[in-house]
């Protein structure tokens, strides 16, 4: 018994995640008509591979994920794992004791394959179950009317049933794929003598144009060495000048220097006259305060002088008068 269990999830009549245990004491599987039975095969047709719709008993792909009822919604996605005893080394490949296969389909048509919970590709898949005897095709799985479609197929489709039987179907595939691989060898051995042939063609014009080509070399050559002679002068002109333009800048920045300490002197002897012309300023605004003084006290003296020719006069007057009264009193 290398079948150990089964996981369906949104397979076909299976919404909900659904295992099933196989033990050895297992030989079937029984149940009214519409129970799932076939499902079960479908879903294990389907996990190794299946690409058939038809072979899946639906019209596209889509049909194998849970389409929803009355009182369920449809899922988004189907997921089957297939888990296998390997004990045995029934695959010689996988060191694990058990295997488990897993393909997950989306409403969207995205496939996902997995062997051992490791992402792979389709082609894995089918490669693991070639010589097993549990290939979607061989005979471990075999539905109804499987026994009439056996005998009533074509001799090339029994045989492919017989191959996988006797377990030499991997070396077929094998073979088909040599067969395939040759085929495009020898496609592209024709394609590389019809190039060889147009190439062959082209072999007398192609040394016409190695002869201008290494012409050409040589006096790209000689051309470089003369370019080299001309910038190895230039290049000694350019020193020359660098030189001279050197010790002209070094003369200008002595004179610069010695042009800046005389505006730095001027600078020094400006401010000096400034603070001069401040002080002369300051004395100035003193001799104008003691002018304004004695020019008041001047007005003031000129103001007691009047008052006093003032009176001088009056009392001159007086005294005229007085001598006038006198002298009219003598006579």
């Amino acid at each position: 018994m290398y079948l150990k269990a089964l996981e369906i999830q949104g397979f076909k009549s299976f919404p909900d995640k659904t295992v099933l245990n196989f033990g050895e004491d297992i030989t079937a599987i029984v149940g009214p008509n519409g129970s799932g039975k076939s499902n079960i095969s479908d879903a294990i047709r389907w996990v190794m591979g299946e690409q058939s719709a038809k072979g899946l008993r639906g019209a596209k792909m889509e049909d194998v994920i849970f389409g929803g009822t009355e009182k369920r919604a449809p899922v988004g996605f189907a997921q089957v794992t297939l888990v296998l005893d390997n004990t045995g080394h029934i695959f010689p490949t996988m060191e694990e004791s058990e295997v488990a296969v897993t393909r997950r389909y989306y409403r969207s048509g995205e496939s996902e394959y997995y062997i051992n919970r490791q992402s792979v590709r389709l082609k894995d898949v089918t490669e693991l179950f070639l010589d097993t005897g549990m290939g979607k095709e061989g005979y471990s799985i075999i539905g109804q009317g499987k026994i009439d479609e056996i005998l009533s197929a074509k001799s090339g489709e029994r045989r492919e049933i017989f191959e996988e039987a006797a377990g030499i179907s991997k070396f077929r595939h094998r073979k088909e794929d040599a067969e395939r691989k040759l085929e495009r060898t020898e496609e592209n051995l024709v394609r590389i003598n019809d190039k060889i042939s147009e190439l062959e063609l082209q072999v007398e014009p192609l040394q016409d144009q190695a002869e201008r080509a290494k012409k050409y070399l040589l006096l790209r050559d000689e051309m470089r060495v003369l370019e080299i002679s001309v910038w190895l002068e230039n290049l000694d002109e350019l020193k020359a000048d660098a030189r001279k333009l050197e010790s002209d800048f070094r003369a200008a920045e002595a004179a610069r220097d010695e042009a800046r300490a005389q505006l730095d002197a001027l600078y020094a002897e400006g401010e000096r006259y400034g603070r001069q012309m401040q002080e002369k300023d300051m004395e100035a605004e003193q001799v104008r305060a003691e002018s304004a003084g004695l020019e008041s006290r001047a007005q003031e003296q000129e103001s007691a002088v009047a008052v006093l020719e003032s009176a001088i006069a009056h009392n001159r007057e007086n005294i005229e008068r007085a001598r006038t009264e006198l002298m009219e009193s003598d006579s």
